[in-house]
């Protein structure tokens, strides 16, 4: 499915996969970090690297090179970022429960970030299953949480391909600009 959803991706946004530079080495990421990440989202990291998706959604993504030495390290940041995310939003939810119906990262179960908009908006997985690939999506655009029972790239898809007026403001590209905007 991942593969699918990375070529559907291609073909949207007319970007070639493989751009990012060599594949980071994943299979230490459960003893470095205690977690999988979904599969989607490694092939994505590995096809694209790190980038901006529209004119508005960052995911976020370990910095290359991802050279000899470096490893699974450099995931590091990335899940650094996610976690300072889900604490300020447990602090939130601790104030207004009401408005924060989800746990966050590392709770059980809990929301996992993986990218954000520039209106503030939050990506997440849902983490409640031991499978990641079978994590759903949950987009939350500072007012309602959406949930998406599909993984990152086809949430992306969906986005770009104007299919949920919802994610229409995620993503925000205006007419003529670039789908996929690689960080240089």
């Amino acid at each position: 499915m991942a593969r699918d959803d990375i070529a559907e991706f291609a073909r949207i946004t007319g970007v070639v996969p493989g751009t990012a530079g060599p594949a980071l080495p994943w299979g230490d990421t459960r003893a470095a970090y205690g977690l999988d990440l979904p599969a989607d989202y490694r092939a994505f990291v590995d096809a694209y690297g790190p980038g901006t998706v529209g004119s508005r959604l960052t995911p976020l993504i370990p910095l290359p090179p991802y050279g000899v030495g470096t490893g699974v390290a450099a995931l590091g940041p990335v899940l650094d970022v996610a976690a300072e995310i889900g604490a300020l939003l447990r602090g939130l939810r601790e104030k207004y429960p009401e408005a924060f119906p989800y746990f966050f990262h590392p709770e059980a179960g809990g929301l996992l970030a993986w990218g954000g908009g520039v209106g503030g908006e939050q990506c997440f997985w849902l983490t409640e299953d031991v499978d990641p690939d079978a994590w759903p999506v949950v987009v939350w655009d500072r007012a309602d949480w959406r949930r998406y029972d599909m993984g990152m790239v086809a949430l992306l898809n969906r986005a770009l391909g104007r299919q949920d007026a919802f994610l229409d403001e995620l993503v925000g590209p205006r007419h003529g600009e670039p789908l996929w905007n690689p960080e240089r």
